[in-house]
C-alpha cells in the first residue's frame, strides 16, 4: 500500500527507488563500453563490424523492451491496490510476450547480413557483421525477459536486486568477451562473433538470477507469477500500455541516428564530435532515466491505493529532482569542457583540432540540451504511471520530428549553421516536447485529483 506523507517523504522514497536503477543503467552501460574497447582492439574493421552490429541490435531490443516496461506501471497499479496476484498475473503474461515477440526480432537480425548485401556492402564486411549479429540475437529472449522482470520487481520495490544483478555482470562480461575474443582458457577465439556471445551469456544470466529471486524470495511469494495461467487478457493490456511507449523509444532513437547521418555529410571532424558529446551525456541521461523509471512506479502505486493527491506529488517531485540534477550538470558541461572532452580524445592535437571545436561547441548547447532531455524523460515516466502513453506518442512525433528534426536541418543546412545548427534544432525539440509532455502531466494529474474529489462528494449509498 502507499503510504502519503508529504513532500520531503517522496523525495527519500523516489530515491530510494531511483539510486538503484541509475546505478543499474549506468552498469548496462560500462558492460557496452567494455565490448567496444575489446572489440577495438582487433582493428578498425572489427571495430566497424561490431558497431554497426551492436547499434541494431540494441535499436529492435531497445524498442521491443519499451512495449514490455509497461509491466511496471500495470503490476505497481495493482500492488497499490493490494492486488498482489493481478500483478503477477501482469509479469506472467510479461514473459510470455517477451518470448513472442523473441522470434521476430531474431528472425530480422539473422537477415540483416542478406539485406547489406542487396544495399552494395562490401562483402566481407556483411560477413563479419552477420558473424556478430549471428552470436547476439540469441540474447534477445534473455534481454526481453530480463526487461520484463526488472519492471516487476522495480515495482514490487526490489530495484536494488536489479542493480546488484547488473553490477555483479559488469567483470564478468569483462572475462567472457576477454576469453571468447582471444581464446583463452582453451576457448577458439571467435573474434567479434565472442563479443557477441558473450552478450547472449550474460543476458540469459541476469535473466536467470532474477527469475531464480522472484521464485525464492517468501516476499515475492504472493504475487504467483504464472506465465501459462488462464488471465491471457492481460497481454492485450501490456500491448495497449506499452506499444506506444516502444513508439516513443524508437522515435527518439531515430531522431538522433538520423541526426548522426546528417552529420556525417558535413565531415569526419562533425560526425566525431556528435558521437563524443552524445557518448557524453548518454552517460549524464543514466540518472534522470532511473528517475523517470521510479516515477512511473510511485505514481502508479499511488494511484492504484486511490491517492491521487500523492500521485501529482510524486510526478512532480520526480520533475523536480531530474531538473535539479540536470541543472548541476549542466553548470559541470560549462564548467569543465576541455577535460570532458578529452576523456575521449586529444583535442590539442592538430589533427584532432577540427574535431576539437566542434565538440566543444556542441557541449556548451548540451548544457541546455540535456535539461529538457530529463524533463521529458521523467515527465514520459509519470505518465506511464497514469497509463497515458497515447497522447505522449504523438506529442513525441510533434516534437522530435515536426519541430527537432525539421528545425535542425533547416538551421544546418538552409541555414548554413552545420553541427551547431543540427544540435540546436534538437535542444529545441526536447524543449518542445518537456514542455508538452509536463503540460500533460498537469492535466492527468488535474483530471485524476478531481475524479477523486468527484467520488468522494457521492453520499454513501447511491
Amino acid at each position: 500500500m502507499f503510504t502519503d506523507r508529504g513532500i520531503a517523504a517522496e523525495v527519500r522514497a523516489t530515491v530510494a527507488v531511483a539510486g538503484p536503477l541509475a546505478a543499474a543503467n549506468l552498469a548496462q552501460m560500462a558492460m557496452g563500453f567494455t565490448n567496444t574497447v575489446m572489440v577495438g582492439s582487433l582493428g578498425s574493421a572489427a571495430l566497424a563490424a561490431a558497431g554497426l552490429g551492436a547499434s541494431l541490435y540494441f535499436t529492435i531490443a531497445m524498442v521491443c523492451s519499451g512495449v514490455l516496461t509497461a509491466v511496471a506501471p500495470l503490476a505497481a497499479h495493482a500492488i497499490g491496490a493490494n492486488d498482489p496476484r493481478r500483478a503477477g498475473q501482469v509479469a506472467g503474461k510479461g514473459l510470455v510476450l517477451a518470448a513472442l515477440l523473441a522470434v521476430p526480432v531474431i528472425t530480422t537480425l539473422m537477415a540483416v547480413p542478406r539485406l547489406l548485401g542487396a544495399l552494395g556492402y562490401d562483402a566481407v564486411l556483411a560477413g563479419e557483421i552477420g558473424r556478430f549479429l549471428g552470436a547476439i540475437a540469441w540474447a534477445v529472449p534473455g534481454f526481453l525477459g530480463f526487461a520484463v522482470l526488472r519492471s516487476f520487481l522495480v515495482a514490487a520495490s526490489h530495484s536494488r536486486t536489479v542493480m546488484i544483478a547488473l553490477v555483479l555482470c559488469v567483470p564478468l562480461n569483462a572475462g567472457l568477451n576477454w576469453v571468447l575474443i582471444f581464446g583463452h582458457f582453451g576457448a577458439p577465439p571467435l573474434g567479434i562473433a565472442g563479443s557477441g556471445c558473450a552478450t547472449a551469456i550474460i543476458q540469459w544470466l541476469m535473466f536467470a538470477g532474477l527469475a531464480l529471486y522472484a521464485a525464492v524470495m517468501p516476499s515475492l511469494a504472493e504475487y504467483r507469477m504464472r506465465p501459462f495461467s488462464r488471465h491471457w487478457n492481460e497481454i492485450g493490456r501490456i500491448l495497449r500500455l506499452g506499444l506506444p511507449i516502444g513508439g516513443i523509444l524508437g522515435l527518439e532513437i531515430g531522431v538522433f541516428a538520423t541526426t548522426g547521418i546528417l552529420m556525417g555529410l558535413l565531415g569526419a571532424d562533425a560526425l566525431g564530435a556528435h558521437q563524443l558529446v552524445m557518448n557524453c551525456i548518454s552517460v549524464v541521461f543514466m540518472v534522470p532515466l532511473g528517475i523517470a523509471q521510479a516515477a512511473t512506479v510511485r505514481v502508479a502505486v499511488a494511484l492504484g491505493s486511490g491517492v491521487p493527491a500523492a500521485a501529482r506529488r510524486a510526478g512532480f517531485v520526480a520533475v523536480a529532482l531530474g531538473v535539479a540534477y540536470m541543472v548541476i550538470m549542466a553548470v559541470v558541461l560549462v564548467a569543465a569542457p576541455r577535460p570532458i572532452a578529452k576523456i575521449y580524445v586529444d583535442i590539442d592535437a592538430p589533427a584532432n583540432r577540427g574535431l576539437g571545436e566542434i565538440a566543444l561547441s556542441l557541449l556548451a548547447i548540451a548544457a541546455v540540451f540535456q535539461i529538457f532531455d530529463g524533463v521529458q524523460a521523467i515527465a514520459a515516466g509519470a505518465l506511464r504511471g497514469y497509463r497515458d502513453t497515447a497522447i505522449p506518442l504523438l506529442l513525441a512525433v510533434i516534437g522530435y520530428w515536426g519541430v527537432g528534426f525539421a528545425g535542425g536541418w533547416l538551421l544546418a543546412f538552409p541555414a548554413g549553421y552545420g553541427a551547431i545548427g543540427l544540435w540546436t534544432g534538437l535542444a529545441v525539440g526536447l524543449a518542445a516536447v518537456a514542455l508538452m509532455l509536463t503540460l500533460r502531466l498537469h492535466i492527468c494529474a488535474d483530471i485524476a485529483v478531481a475524479a477523486r474529489q468527484s467520488l468522494a462528494a457521492v453520499p454513501a449509498g447511491e
